[in-house]
């Protein structure tokens, strides 16, 4: 398994940004009706759409798209690690909902790597990332939220406990290496 986790990768540029902007009172979440298949609803301000759904396009959707792109970079150049192309990128709320957990998933079918920076201090330290073999059994990693924490791992199955208070606000983007 490909894990790489650092906490301190961001430049002090990405954390005012994270700070004023991304916790700030105007930046824009939607509501998801469904983070995966059971009907979990979420809110999302969406970077950059699935590959799946864009046809193909390099399409940004977001008037933070410069500032977002630095965040991954940081993580990146502090990793050394290169990709090919991004994916995906997309600024995840989640709160208590009434589920335990969302739906263990990939978030493509093709191979890919997948990038979490958690945003904020969730209250709630059970709301864990958890990352599963191929069997969707077997833990590999459970990753507690830190504020700032970056995660990359590879293209597994994978869920997460969704806080029972507070939120959680996760930066996510997949990229082929």
């Amino acid at each position: 398994m490909f894990y790489k986790e650092s906490n301190n990768f961001l430049s002090k540029e990405s954390k005012k940004f994270i700070e004023t902007v991304v916790l700030g009172y105007d930046f824009p979440f939607y509501r998801l009706p469904s983070a995966t298949s059971l009907n979990d609803e979420i809110y999302a301000h969406t970077v950059l759409k699935r590959t799946e759904e864009r046809g193909g396009e390099k399409v940004f959707n977001s008037p933070y798209t410069e500032q977002t792109l630095k965040i991954i970079q940081d993580f990146l150049d502090k990793e050394k690690l290169n990709f090919k192309s991004i994916e995906r990128i997309a600024y995840n709320l989640t709160y208590n909902n009434g589920h335990l957990k969302c739906g263990t998933h990939k978030d493509h079918e093709f191979p890919h790597y997948q990038l979490i920076v958690y945003l904020n201090d969730c209250i709630d330290k059970k709301s864990k990332t958890v990352i599963l073999k191929e069997d969707k059994k077997t833990i590999l990693k459970q990753i507690t939220p830190k504020k700032y924490r970056g995660i990359c791992f590879d293209n597994k199955p994978h869920y997460l406990y969704y806080p029972k208070k507070g939120s959680r606000l996760v930066l996510v983007a997949t990229f082929r290496a």
